[in-house]
């Protein structure tokens, strides 16, 4: 019997999330490495022979084949473990860990292809090349550079046994998320412990109680099961009015994934002390040196200075928007000052008194199958392409998950340009929570079939939406509004790009401190005035948005946004400090001291001395964003700027569609092909103005 891993990668096909089993991936997976065992020997002994000719088809074409194979099978695990999480797809996953490492440092160090490149790099065939191909190889040179190809062989080896130490790892602090999460929970029984939250939030708390075993349980008469999910915990620190029950849930947050089998904080020490030393290895003074080497900022001090620039702009609005707080809930009952676990409650009580916008009210317009209809008719509009479902021709992992594919409506017969899967719940336990994009396979004309030309790129869009109850109609908040849009523009960098190769197709194309640029556009659209009633209409009557809830819900995203604004700050400069100032070795500070000593410049509240949230911080730790925090607040500059010229095209259709069609063939197009300031300008015709960040965020 054929394995059907095996099977897609030969027939160049979508993984079979359906019918493989966990079984099946490590086989799959060893025969993609013997194979590209046996590719990379015949390539290396092609690249060494003396009557050798270096050609951008004899070495980066033929690399982009070799490598497609296992990169895509080792996405699908990767993928796997974040949204079908098992006790068997962990075993799998260390089980092949090693072999696929080596097999990908054994292809990154390769002394021959290194010098291949470079000498692609030095021939007469260099002038001939596109931007995208130049690009390319010059990335890809100093990848192999970064994967420590010129070291010697102990330092190589060194460099490699930390490079395989640093996956387990990241796999360790994942997991050790995942598990506390799913490990804690709190059962109430007294209906009177959660006044104020919402009918709709007790329904999800009385079927999550259900589910844990308390067969009886419902929203009006209980029990009710708490938990830290991220759709259960926010609604209770917003709407409870419990003090109590919200400082437990707090403590139990802040403390998660820092205390017993699931601790992170040695796993964050190891990580750190390991990055550190894989950056001196390489001629680096710390991490965050290493880690600037493949973005735009130039520097670390060019990061500092622009996080202190906002700073000291934001944390004086912030002590006004804190101390209006603290009056509010002094004149609502409250005793004392605000700590931590008081903000959310007084913020949304403050929001709805001062905005009259109570959220339960606005969910209503915001059923998930018109949300969808109409963000699908906006790319329609502003992108010129057609979004259609494509359920049953490809294998999802999940009942729950939709397949669809994306039309160019200005193209001959309307071809495909992008397929997607559509991730929308929660499943405790299995998947991380949050939202992120997963790439299935990149645009690629290297990479064609028979079917396609060119290969059309596929990826997964992946939410944590309260899910449905008792069968009603899945009702939408701004958060989740927010991260759909979000997520979503990612996707569309994806679909649309024009690069020809892999490598500038995907993610990694751009460099990481602009790569969010895609998501925060598409963020800022759906608070656009000309969106909203587009996307919206009441689950009952089918009405939109009334433009009196419209105006509100436009100003509640400025609501105490300078305080929201310096949260985000503080985790930058956190992370910058931890891996370029901060010494692992030393025990001079811990990394809670180090939190606790800068937090005061970035929170007019307090954190609670015995705050951990360090143990949860995936973007920083297993994620992509170690000494890239920063990347939030950098690419907003860009975005900022460039959503200007949606704004001035407000109520101008025709305006409207000619920007959004001229960024789709600029921002989205180019992006990998030139670095970001490229395709800025050729959106915006000159460089990015910080000041327009400044002043939407009204700092100015």
């Amino acid at each position: 019997m054929v394995n059907p891993l095996t099977r897609c990668v030969e027939d160049y096909a979508l993984p079979p999330f359906a019918s493989m089993r966990p079984s099946d991936i490590a086989p799959a997976l060893r025969t993609a490495i013997d194979e590209m065992t046996l590719d990379l020997n015949s390539f290396e002994d092609d690249l060494d022979s003396p009557d050798a000719e270096f050609t951008w088809e004899s070495v980066m074409d033929r690399l982009e084949i070799i490598d497609d194979p296992l990169d895509r099978l080792w996405r699908v695990v990767i993928h796997l473990t974040k949204v079908m999480n098992s006790p068997d797809l962990r075993l799998v996953e260390a089980e092949m860990q090693d072999e696929v490492l080596a097999i990908q440092n054994r292809r990154a160090q390769s002394p021959v292809i290194f010098h291949a490149m470079n000498a692609l790099r030095a021939s007469h065939e260099w002038a001939t090349y596109s931007v995208e191909q130049k690009r390319i190889l010059e990335r890809a040179i100093q990848k192999a550079t970064l994967s420590g190809v010129a070291l010697n062989d102990n330092d190589r080896n060194r460099f490699n046994v930390i490079h395989a130490r640093l996956t387990k790892l990241n796999s360790i602090y994942a997991n050790n998320m995942l598990d506390a999460v799913k490990e804690y929970s709190l059962i109430v029984h007294e209906k009177e412990q959660l006044e104020g939250v919402p009918d709709s939030a007790m329904s999800l708390f009385a079927q999550n109680a259900v589910a844990d075993g308390h067969e009886a349980a419902t929203a009006t008469a209980g029990p009710w099961k708490l938990s830290l999910e991220n759709s259960v915990y926010s609604r209770v620190m917003s709407h409870c009015a419990n003090r109590s029950l919200r400082e437990t849930l707090y403590r139990a947050s802040i403390a998660q994934a820092s205390t017993g089998v699931h601790d992170n904080t040695r796993v964050i020490q190891e990580i750190l002390q390991l990055r550190r030393d894989q950056a001196t290895l390489l001629g680096f003074n710390t991490f965050a040196e290493l880690s600037l080497a493949t973005k735009l900022a130039p520097s670390v001090s060019a990061v500092q200075d622009l996080v202190e620039e906002f700073r000291s702009k934001a944390y004086p609005i912030s002590e006004l928007e804190n101390q209006k707080l603290h009056a509010y809930a002094i004149a609502h009952g409250h005793v004392g000052p605000l700590e931590r676990c008081d903000i959310a409650f007084w913020m949304e009580r403050l929001r709805q008194d001062e905005l009259d916008l109570n959220p339960e009210a606005i969910k209503p317009y915001f059923p998930l199958s018109r949300v969808l209809a109409g963000l699908f008719e906006l790319m329609t509009q502003l992108f010129g392409i057609r979004i259609e479902a494509a359920d049953g021709e490809e294998e999802t992992w999940h009942p729950d998950v939709p397949f669809y594919q994306m039309r160019a409506m200005d193209q001959p017969d309307e071809p495909v340009i992008a397929q997607f899967f559509l991730d929308m719940f929660p499943r405790p336990g299995q998947k991380l929570g949050g939202a992120w994009i997963e790439v299935v396979a990149s645009r690629s004309k290297v990479l064609r079939t028979e079917k396609f030309p060119v290969r059309v790129p596929v990826f997964a869009l992946m939410f944590n939406i309260t899910p449905p109850v008792d069968d009603a109609p899945t009702l939408l908040s701004v958060s989740d509004l927010d991260a759909l849009f979000t997520v979503f523009g990612y996707g569309l960098r994806i679909a649309f790009t024009a690069a020809e190769h892999t490598p500038a197709a995907r993610p990694t194309g751009i460099e990481w401190d602009c790569v969010n640029i895609p998501g925060n556009i598409m963020s800022r659209l759906f608070f656009h005035r000309d969106t909203i009633p587009l996307i919206s209409g009441h689950v009952d009557t089918g009405e939109p948005l009334p433009q009196v809830l419209l105006d509100k819900l436009v100003a509640a995203n400025h609501f105490m946004s300078a305080t929201d604004f310096l949260g985000q700050l503080h985790t930058s400069v956190m992370d910058m400090a931890l891996h370029h100032d901060f010494d692992p070795s030393s025990t001079d500070e811990s990394i809670f001291d180090l939190n606790q000593r800068l937090a005061p410049r970035y929170r007019v509240i307090p954190l609670l001395p015995e705050d951990r949230t360090l143990c949860q911080n995936y973007h920083i730790f297993p994620g992509d964003y170690a000494a890239g925090y920063y990347s939030y607040l950098w690419c907003d500059v860009y975005v900022a700027d460039a959503y200007a010229a949606f704004e001035e095209a407000t109520g101008q259709q025709d305006v409207l569609a000619a920007t959004g069609r001229k960024f789709r063939d600029t921002m989205f197009a180019q992006m990998g092909i030139v670095d970001a300031n490229v395709a800025f300008e050729m959106f915006r015709g000159r460089k990015p103005d910080p000041s327009i960040l400044a002043k939407e965020m009204r700092l100015e």
